[in-house]
């Protein structure tokens, strides 16, 4: 992707392309491969036993998002260390350690849309709605190439989207060893309002009878 440029400018590129295929991967992970184990549980009728029992859903839901913060985890060492052989990325320990960190806080707004999308009806509607959310938030938050070759307008969209403040708290870290608060607070507020939103999703959804299938 890069042809020409200076040492130092192509080393930036490679630390930010890096920081990017971390965030898109983690995006892929929570919104396709962990909504569809959720989605699998709930119609087998899991989640409606589990309610009856004393502990609820809760342990379930936070072994799942354990599952998939261990699955990101593995994956930036892969990135990672592709990263290191390949385009020659040099980073300090330190850099590396707040990489992790960073790629598994940001993952959690993406791991919440997981879990909401999971109570949609059937795959189908899932693999579609999957699709729908993950490409375009990866080109307009500027994973896929700059997000300033975007128009205006659409910057200003991509620039509110968690994958957007992920990928840049990774490129200040990775680049300069730096942190944004603009990052941590939008990412902390898609948290929250998406914390609010999925355990709406999951009451309403019990409620109504979502995931009592038989499980035989």
């Amino acid at each position: 992707m890069v042809t020409g440029g200076t040492t130092a400018q192509i080393a930036l590129f490679n630390r930010s392309y890096m920081g990017s295929m971390i965030v898109y991967s983690g995006t892929i992970s929570t919104l396709f491969s962990i909504a569809q184990i959720l989605m699998h549980d709930r119609e087998r009728g899991l989640l409606r036993w589990l309610r009856l029992t004393p502990h609820g859903v809760v342990p379930y839901y936070r072994s799942i998002g354990m599952m998939s913060l261990g699955m990101n985890a593995l994956t930036v060492v892969i990135l990672g260390a592709i990263a290191v052989v390949v385009n020659h990325v040099d980073l300090t320990v330190v850099q590396w350690l707040g990489i992790l960190g960073i790629a598994l806080i940001g993952q959690l707004p993406t791991l919440l849309m997981g879990v909401g999308l999971s109570f949609l009806n059937r795959a189908e509607t899932l693999s579609v709605a999957s699709n729908l959310i993950t490409f375009p938030m990866a080109i307009i938050s500027g994973l896929w190439w700059p997000i300033s070759l975007l128009p205006s307008w659409l910057q200003v969209i991509g620039k509110r989207l968690p994958t957007y403040y992920v990928n840049d708290l990774l490129v200040n870290w990775g680049t300069h060893g730096t942190l944004k608060l603009i990052d941590l607070l939008g990412i902390g507020l898609w948290v929250c309002g998406l914390l609010v939103i999925v355990s709406w999703v999951i009451q309403r959804g019990l409620k109504r009878g979502n995931g009592v299938v038989d499980a035989s």
